[in-house]
């Protein structure tokens, strides 16, 4: 399961004097006009989680939007026993929409957190239950989620293993009406100190996928995904796959396409990716350094905690088919077998190694010929000619011509390459999308995906990288790092200048200029960089 580029689509601090984030989020489609509604956790930046006292609501043709904000469309109501509001679900059955929400605690009690119940005809007016909260429970029980299991409703909701404190859980009630919900019971239980964050489940082709993200500070953005046939048990040996989202919401518009919702504190708005259902194993992300003086391959394992697998190696090279290294002395390539000094290799020297779709490619040591590892032994096969520099990623493979510098995209067949766009100072592959840096440097430009037509989506940049978590540009001036929102000209910062930055399918990793430390970004402004490795010579992703 992978995303495509996550896309700006709503900004709540336009018009406002100050950025303002949404969090918790939830979509829906008003069935008799056809509008799309928004609703969500909001508040002033920075993060301020316990006076979160009213929900955003924005109005909009379609997901993708243009999105217009509305009038709040429920402020916190203490006589109701409400301390804040958090993390509203919308549903609709029959005529009528439910919301459902975490009011926080009468008695400041986490251990008896409410989950309450709004309803409306229109999505605009809204009005409580006149009976109370549904029900109490905790720790900090939040973050409700309803959808239609057979011939009755499942709730599921953030908790710990009892209602005063444990391991998180995904805990779920039942219900034949909306209203009357049953005992809890527990669908998922995280490992260790893991978190269950804002679960969202769905269903497709005879699956249940459950959608859960974590508060971590070094690690904010990124929701893990579980499948089961059983929609009220989700184990840990089910995860099929980890996506660079906060608070994730499963979007499908009326033409059946499906979206992947992304939101937090100090993220900027409410993002949107086409998510891709794949049927292949999932393999988490790993981060790789090499030692300084390059005698030493390392692996991180968790936290700032490593383990040598390997060395000496010139060179590292990652992405979505395995960790290469080069020799440093012969320049032959090796591909690593996951276990500690377990190296095959898979080939002579080359002037230059990328990896993509499952596949190692090389470029010759003259650089008169592009080669495609067979996967089988040291067999390779010829699929292009001259070549400057390779670019890779999950948007394809591209190559740049040593004469004109003009760039081609591999088509999947030795030799059959075509021509995208003209020369550029360098080039970056995203998910999706590919793009360039002027020749200049003075601008950004995103190929549209036909013949050789680019847009323009930024100005001036000293370097550019991008992978699964987006695409990021240093500023030239001072080498901070930007990242992309997707609307055109719409970057923001998140961090200082690093020798050389690496992205995985869901996190920002850098090296400090000097190479002293490696460090971790959170996806969140609020959180930012955590260290978690010390002086390394080059570091990579897979």
């Amino acid at each position: 399961m992978t995303t495509g580029d996550f896309v700006r689509v709503y900004t709540p601090g336009t018009g406002e004097s100050q950025p303002w984030y949404i969090n918790d989020h939830t979509f829906i489609r008003d069935e008799a006009t056809g509008t799309w509604h928004l609703f969500g956790i909001t508040h002033a930046e920075p993060a301020d989680p316990e006076n979160e006292d009213s929900f955003a609501h924005a109005t909009a043709p379609s997901p993708r939007g243009p999105w217009t904000k509305q009038s709040m469309a429920l402020t916190v109501d203490p006589s109701y026993g409400e301390s804040h509001l958090w993390a509203p679900h919308v549903i609709r059955s029959g005529s009528t929409y439910y919301m459902f929400y975490a009011g926080g605690q009468t008695i400041g009690d986490p251990s008896r957190s409410q989950i309450n119940l709004a309803t409306s005809t229109d999505l605009i007016h809204w009005e409580r239950r006149a009976g109370g909260p549904l029900f109490r429970d905790g720790h900090e029980a939040r973050d409700p989620m309803v959808t239609r299991v057979g011939s009755q409703w499942v709730m599921y909701y953030t908790a710990t293993e009892t209602a005063t404190g444990g391991r998180n859980v995904v805990a779920y009630r039942t219900s034949p009406d909306l209203i009357a919900w049953s005992p809890r019971k527990t669908a998922f239980t995280a490992a260790g100190d893991g978190w269950t964050e804002s679960p969202y489940v769905t269903q497709r082709n005879g699956l249940w996928y459950l959608f859960i993200g974590g508060s971590a500070t070094d690690d904010y953005v990124g929701a893990e995904v579980y499948a089961s046939s059983d929609p009220l048990h989700f184990t840990a040996t089910g995860q099929v796959g980890r996506l660079p989202s906060h608070a994730a919401e499963v979007v499908t518009d009326r033409d059946g396409s499906q979206w992947l919702s992304s939101a937090g504190w100090g993220t900027g708005g409410v993002d949107l990716a086409p998510l891709t259902w794949r049927a292949r194993p999932y393999t988490p992300h790993h981060l790789y350094a090499l030692s300084p003086d390059k005698s030493a391959v390392h692996q991180r394992t968790a936290g700032n905690s490593w383990t040598r697998i390997g060395g000496p190696a010139g060179t590292l090279i990652g992405g979505d088919g395995g960790l290469f290294a080069t020799s440093p002395t012969t320049g032959d390539v090796f591909k690593y077998n996951g276990t500690p000094d377990n190296w095959t290799k898979v080939g002579g020297p080359g002037a230059q190694f990328v990896v993509t779709g499952g596949t190692l490619y090389g470029l010759s040591p003259d650089r008169k010929a592009v080669f495609r590892w067979t996967g089988s032994g040291t067999t390779w096969t010829r699929i292009g000619g001259p070549t400057a520099t390779l670019y890779a990623g999950g948007g394809g493979l591209f190559a740049t011509s040593p004469t004109t510098g003009d760039i081609f995209k591999y088509n999947g067949t030795p030799d059959n390459w075509t021509k995208v766009g003209g020369p550029g100072k360098t080039f970056a592959v995203t998910n999706e999308a590919l793009y360039g840096l002027s020749p200049n440097g003075g601008a950004v430009l995103k190929w549209t995906g036909s013949g050789t037509s680019w847009t323009k989506v930024g100005g001036p940049a000293g370097t550019l990288f991008g992978g699964g978590a987006g695409l990021f540009a240093t500023n030239p001036g001072n080498g901070d790092v930007y990242r992309f929102s997707g609307v055109p000209d719409n970057w923001s910062k998140v961090g200082g200048p690093g020798k050389a930055f690496a992205v995985a399918g869901d996190r920002l990793y850098g090296l400090s200029p000097d190479k002293s430390a490696v460090f971790q970004w959170s996806g969140s402004a609020t959180f930012q960089w955590t260290k978690v490795g010390g002086p390394a010579a080059s570091i990579v992703t897979e």
